[in-house]
């Protein structure tokens, strides 16, 4: 006996049905789901052709949109992962988005679907995720729908890869502030005082400029001036211009290899300070004769 003639689901002709189970997953999603920002990736740079990567990469939209979190008892993944390289959150979540929420918040200009690389920040957890995979097939043709009905978006908690971020959001945009790699500059001859947060450069304007900084931290007393999204080589001998406070300083000396970042928790920076008080970290072989 063949399927009824009565529901005819699987007819290019009829889609009523598909269109109340999409109804009835788009509302779901709305009622027990969460609002979170989706940040697409923007690569502004060349491509890493060893290791197939972004070498700089941006994030400056955030779209609203609602998700639910699949994974509802906690996170899942490796958790609070102890290797010979320090501490590591391998905390992972899974949100679903219906694709008809996806296309109605995100421009086709920008993402046709969410993409493996993106950012997905949930104010509620106060952390922001990447999206390591994209499943389209939960709902294997249903209805005889071919086109997906929900994304499932495999995430991790995100790793700060020296990425710049301006989404207007500052919860977002302060990511760097305290994870970014920093160096100290010491500056002599100059007056005045930088702003926390502005642009410094050496040359004749910032547009020319091909050395450039974001000021985290100044210290008038001592001179020091601790900076990230470092773009070129400070040069010593040369005037470090604000382009907001305009005041300048000439540059007598750096240090890129010294730890100025404002770590977490997450960071090792607690387990390093606490080992320094008894582990002897002066010895070259610890295990065997000099």
């Amino acid at each position: 006996m063949g399927t009824s003639v009565y529901f005819q689901n699987y007819s290019p002709t009829t889609i009523s049905e598909q269109r109340l189970l999409e109804d009835i997953i788009v509302e779901s999603v709305q009622i027990m789901g969460h609002n979170v920002q989706y940040l697409p990736r923007e690569v502004y740079d060349s491509t890493d052709l060893v290791y197939g990567e972004s070498v700089r990469s941006k994030f400056e939209r955030a779209y609203t949109m609602e998700m639910y979190l699949a994974n509802v008892e906690g996170y899942e993944g490796d958790g609070d992962f102890f290797s010979k390289f320090g501490l590591e959150i391998r905390d992972t979540s899974n949100f679903v988005v219906p694709k008809r929420t996806f296309d109605k918040y995100v421009p086709s200009t920008v993402a046709t679907r969410p993409r493996e690389g993106d950012l997905v920040y949930v104010p509620v957890l106060q952390k922001i995720f990447e999206i390591k995979f994209v499943e389209e097939e939960l709902l294997f043709f249903s209805l005889g729908k071919s086109n997906p009905y929900i994304y499932e978006l495999r995430c991790e908690v995100f790793r700060y890869n020296q990425e710049d971020f301006n989404t207007g959001m500052e919860n977002v945009d302060n990511t760097a502030d305290t994870v970014a790699y920093t160096i100290e500059l010491t500056m002599g001859a100059g007056s005045g005082n930088y702003s926390i947060g502005e642009t410094v450069y050496q040359g004749a304007s910032l547009a020319a400029a091909n050395i450039s900084a974001k000021v985290m931290d100044w210290d008038s007393s001592t001179k020091k001036l601790k900076v990230i999204n470092i773009k070129g080589i400070f040069s010593n001998g040369t005037q470090v211009v604000g382009n907001t406070s305009g005041i300048s300083y000439y540059l007598t000396s750096s240090d890129t290899l010294g730890d100025f970042a404002l770590y977490d928790s997450y960071e090792n920076k607690q387990i390093q300070d606490e080992a320094d008080t008894f582990i002897d970290l002066s010895e070259t072989n610890p295990f065997g004769m000099p």
